[in-house]
C-alpha cells in the first residue's frame, strides 16, 4: 500500500509535468520578437528547476524527459526529440552539478544560466550530428547569450516558487 507522503509526491510531480507541458505550449504562442531565430525564455525550465531543487535530479530528468516526449508528440512532431532531448538532458544534468555546489556559493540562479546555457549547447550539438556539418556552431555565441539572459530570468522565477512551493508541500505533509 502506498503512503500519503509518497502519494502526494507522484501528484506533485505529474502537475509539474502538466506545467510543464502547458508552459511549453504557451511559450510557443508568442515568440519573442528579435532578429535572431530560435530563441525561448524557456519557462518549462522554471519547472525543472523547481523539481531539482525540491526532489533531487532524478524527478527532474524524470520530468524533463516527459515533457519533451509528450510535447513532442502533441504539438511538434518527434523529429524535435532529438534536439529537445539533447538540450534537456544536458540542460539538466548542468543544473544538477550547481545543485550539488549549492552550499558553496552557488545558488539557483547561477543553475538557471547553466541550464540555459548548456540547453542551447545540446541543441547546437544534436543539429550538428543531424546536419552533418559544424558550421552551426557559428550561432552558438548567440545562444550562449541568450542563454545567460534567460537562465537569469528563470533562475530569479525559480528562486521565488522554490521556497514557496516547499512551504506548501511541507504544510501539506504535516496534515
Amino acid at each position: 500500500m502506498m503512503n500519503h507522503s509518497r502519494l502526494r509526491k507522484i501528484l506533485f510531480l505529474a502537475l509539474m509535468t502538466t506545467v510543464a507541458i502547458v508552459l511549453h505550449f504557451i511559450e510557443g504562442l508568442f515568440p519573442i520578437p528579435i532578429a535572431f531565430p530560435g530563441i525561448k525564455l524557456g519557462l518549462s525550465n522554471v519547472v525543472s528547476l523547481v523539481v531539482l531543487y525540491l526532489y533531487g535530479p532524478v524527478p527532474a530528468f524524470i520530468i524533463i524527459v516527459l515533457r519533451v516526449f509528450l510535447t513532442s508528440f502533441l504539438y511538434s512532431g518527434f523529429a524535435s526529440v532529438i534536439f529537445s532531448l539533447a538540450g534537456g538532458i544536458l540542460s539538466v544534468a548542468a543544473m544538477t552539478c550547481i545543485w550539488k555546489l549549492s552550499g558553496r556559493g552557488f545558488g539557483i540562479v547561477g543553475a538557471g544560466v547553466m541550464g540555459g546555457i548548456f540547453h542551447n549547447t545540446g541543441q547546437i550539438i544534436a543539429a550538428s550530428v543531424v546536419l552533418g556539418t559544424s558550421t552551426v556552431f557559428s550561432y552558438l555565441p548567440v545562444l550562449l547569450i541568450s542563454g545567460t539572459v534567460t537562465g537569469i530570468a528563470t533562475g530569479m522565477l525559480a528562486g521565488i516558487l522554490v521556497p514557496r512551493v516547499k512551504k506548501y508541500i511541507q504544510y501539506n505533509e504535516v496534515k
